[in-house]
């Protein structure tokens, strides 16, 4: 553990060395890298409590172990605040209107307003999330007095916190995707960012529940990692939903200004490649696998469910990059570099020590 620790952190250091130069030598690129990454990996944090709240509310029995597993993504958010601050110095390079502002979208895109919604939102939401979280890994301690008091404390935190969470996350594709082509929008954006982001954290956490009972962090019954693989089909089937519910309208209406994000994506190299790609590997198979899995008994090997789980992760990836990238820069290609590269090992492994360093420290019990 503790030499994987350490490959981790040079792999952090490795990103962060690489995000620096690149900086100074490809700024719009960089800086393109870097807000993908940010919006993922804060996606993945924030959700994973989420969940958590939505089974609180909904009373799901099925499986504590999970419940408490989904919290755990929670130890990136510090990480995420900071990261936060970090993007804003590059509000210049990423976003049109902070240089040419556009008169009609002034009252809303302008940089004083857009960093006190994000910034206060970002803040109350992992407030929020950190006392669900703290509220959740005491849950089941003290008399019946104590626990019909945490109860009543947890359904009030996790109702407050999926409020936020929606409100938030919608903010982060209208303002920090949406604006980056500020003359192209749509209404159904923000929500569509929200079912993408809920369905990476079920994947995730279909990955969490299996390397813990492999490495005997807990006892996930095949039954409720079933359960896991349901709600991935749902969620997968939802976010196809929105995107073909803001499609289909932006393609009947024929509006030039609404239509040129769809073509340049759908019917320009090297978009049109990667967009099959993310339909493909973000529906279309686990769609399949997961229809045909989901009838008869749970499988007792998830070897497949991780493969779908991996697939549909990397799939939204790749989707952030689909809707980032060629908004920065007309002329863009994809971003395979090995600035890219580094930068995105480094988020990554600064989620997975960041995970490991919360567990450390409140060492829960599954």
């Amino acid at each position: 553990m503790r030499g994987g620790n350490l490959f981790l952190s040079a792999l952090v250091a490795a990103g962060a060395v690489a995000f620096a130069l690149g900086v100074s030598r490809s700024a719009e690129r960089t800086w393109a890298i870097y807000l993908i990454n940010l919006l993922f990996w804060s996606g993945l944090a924030v959700t994973g409590p989420a969940i958590a709240g939505i089974m609180e509310l909904m009373e799901a029995r099925w499986s504590p172990s999970v419940k408490r597993l989904a919290l755990t993504t929670a130890g990136f958010l510090p990480y995420s605040l900071v990261l936060f601050l970090v993007l804003f110095g590059g509000r210049a390079v990423l976003y049109p209107w902070v240089t040419t502002p556009l008169p009609v979208k002034a009252a809303w895109l302008n940089v004083p307003f857009m960093a006190l919604r994000i910034g206060v939102g970002v803040l109350l939401l992992y407030w929020v999330v950190f006392a669900f979280v703290k509220a959740g890994f005491r849950e089941g301690s003290g008399d019946a007095e104590a626990l019909r008091q945490a109860k009543h404390r947890r359904v009030v935190l996790a109702t407050i916190m999926l409020f936020l969470y929606v409100i938030v996350v919608s903010l982060f594709g209208f303002d920090l995707v949406m604006s980056l082509d500020p003359k192209w929008y749509s209404g159904l954006f923000g929500g569509y960012f929200v079912v993408s982001t809920l369905y990476t954290g079920f994947a995730l956490l279909a990955l969490l529940a299996v390397r813990a009972n492999a490495t005997g962090l807990a006892a996930v019954s095949p039954s409720a990692i079933q359960d896991v693989a349901k709600l991935i089909l749902a969620t997968s089937t939802l976010w196809m939903y929105f995107f073909w519910s803001q499609y289909l309208v932006i393609w009947y209406g024929n509006v030039p200004v609404e239509t040129k994000f769809f073509l340049r994506r759908f019917f320009e190299d090297p978009w049109r490649v990667l967009a099959f790609v993310v339909l493909a590997a973000g529906w279309i198979v686990p769609f399949s696998y997961l229809l045909k899995r989901l009838t008869g008994k749970p499988p007792e090997r998830h070897r497949p469910l991780v493969v779908i789980s991996l697939l549909s992760l990397s799939a939204i990836f790749l989707e952030r990059v689909l809707v980032v990238v060629p908004s920065i820069s007309p002329t863009a290609a994809f971003p395979a570099g090995i600035v890219e590269v580094l930068v995105t090992a480094g988020f990554f492994a600064l989620f997975v020590l960041s995970r490991r360093w919360f567990l450390a420290r409140l060492k829960p019990r599954f």
